[in-house]
């Protein structure tokens, strides 16, 4: 069975204590990246990957990440792995930038 896309752009707000950020804290609602939602099938039409990518990391107030780390790092509690930081370009991509 083929690919299957969805594109969203999801909005959230806080309303509850989330591992010590109140939703007072927050100077506005979340606004996430433009996503694409993928779901690949297998012969037997059972899911065999179901993924989130953001298609454009510059739109949005929770640093380019969608989904649940998108979440975290909108509320001020991001994870401490590189994944779930904002997405910074390389000084080698700056300088191809830069050249073109």
């Amino acid at each position: 069975m083929e690919l299957q896309n969805i594109a969203l752009q999801c909005n959230s707000k806080q309303i509850a204590l989330f591992i010590g950020a109140k939703p007072e804290d927050l100077k506005e609602d979340l606004m996430f990246p433009p996503q694409i939602h993928h779901i690949d099938f297998d012969e037997l039409e059972l899911v065999k990957e179901f993924g989130i990518y953001s298609v454009d990391r510059r739109q949005g107030n929770t640093g380019g990440l969608g989904g649940a780390f998108g979440y975290f790092y909108g509320v001020g509690k991001p994870l401490q792995v590189p994944e779930c930081q904002p997405y910074k370009h390389s000084s080698r991509f700056m300088m191809l930038n830069f050249l073109e």
